[in-house]
């Protein structure tokens, strides 16, 4: 294995429920049961399920099952925007076999942000979404609150992808303030890529962010790499510009040790949410990254 290992531990919350896969809640559910017992089960998080659908998720378990020897499921859970409401369905789970230990959430500002840090359970790890525009407004108060960022980066239509400029912008702003963060949406792929925007045949294609250029991306903004480096790693097309040793990761003149790349993801650069877990690694063992 190289340093692909850290850079892909656990950096992939399965979200299935949602769009473009759009799967029910029972096949989602038996997905992640594959992929937990799976050959790449090291490059799994969370299972993505909101708040609201809990109690449907606790039935589909009993019906999949749970392997005891396998500790409990972690989920990251969509808050309802009703902290009784959260309270009490994620109350409902049996913790020996899933564990709410997540919980994510929008604010458009910061007195929402700030309703948010007060209402949070104890134990829980907050990620708020915002508009990007305000990142550097909302994440400085996200700091102070012990709370994480989470950006969105694409959608199922066009116009939801972000900039490769606002990209950029919230990851310095996550790094220089030692900001955690995961992203959602859109990063299906390892590299920027033109790439169709659902799984309908004859959807609309669009230019997306990859996966792996955002994480490359925040893991030298962690380490004090300029915007303009930033910019370039989030645009890169080619994938001879990156090379995987045992010990590093080069990206062009750059280079990343697995340690460095360990820290870094352990404390800013925490991971993405996919509705698919099958299609990142296999576009990365068709790059001949993973085998």
């Amino acid at each position: 294995m190289t340093a692909i290992e850290p850079f892909l531990n656990r950096l992939i919350d399965y979200a299935g429920l949602f769009p473009p896969a759009g799967l029910d809640m029972l096949t989602s559910t038996r997905n992640y049961a594959s992929y937990r017992s799976g050959k790449y089960a090291w490059a799994l998080g969370r299972l993505i399920v909101p708040v609201a659908r809990l109690t449907e998720f606790s039935a589909a378990l009993m019906e999949v099952g749970s392997d005891e020897q396998l500790t409990p499921w972690l989920l990251g859970a969509l808050s309802t925007g009703n902290a009784q409401q959260d309270a009490r369905l994620i109350s409902g789970l049996d913790k020996r076999v899933a564990v709410v230990d997540v919980l994510e959430s929008k604010a458009a500002n910061l007195a929402e942000v700030h309703k948010l840090l007060s209402a949070t359970p104890p134990k829980t790890t907050l990620y708020v979404e915002f508009p990007l525009k305000n990142c550097r407004q909302m994440i400085p108060a996200l700091k102070e609150g012990n709370a994480r960022a989470k950006i969105r980066t694409g959608g199922v239509t066009a116009d939801a992808i972000p900039s490769v400029e606002q990209v950029a912008e919230f990851l310095a702003a996550c790094a220089e303030a030692k900001v955690p963060f995961k992203a959602t949406a859109g990063l299906h792929h390892p590299l920027r890529s033109v790439q169709q925007l659902t799984y309908e045949p004859g959807s609309a294609s669009a230019l997306m962010n990859g996966f792996i250029n955002v994480f490359v991306a925040a893991i030298i903004a962690y380490y004090g790499a300029t915007e303009e480096k930033v910019l370039a790693v989030l645009n890169e097309h080619d994938p001879t510009a990156f090379r995987w040793s045992r010990h590093a990761l080069a990206w062009r003149d750059q280079e990343l040790s697995a340690e460095q790349i360990r820290e870094a993801r352990e404390n800013v650069a925490i991971g993405f949410g996919s509705c698919s877990f099958t299609e990142p690694i296999a576009d990365l063992l068709d790059l001949g990254w993973l085998s």
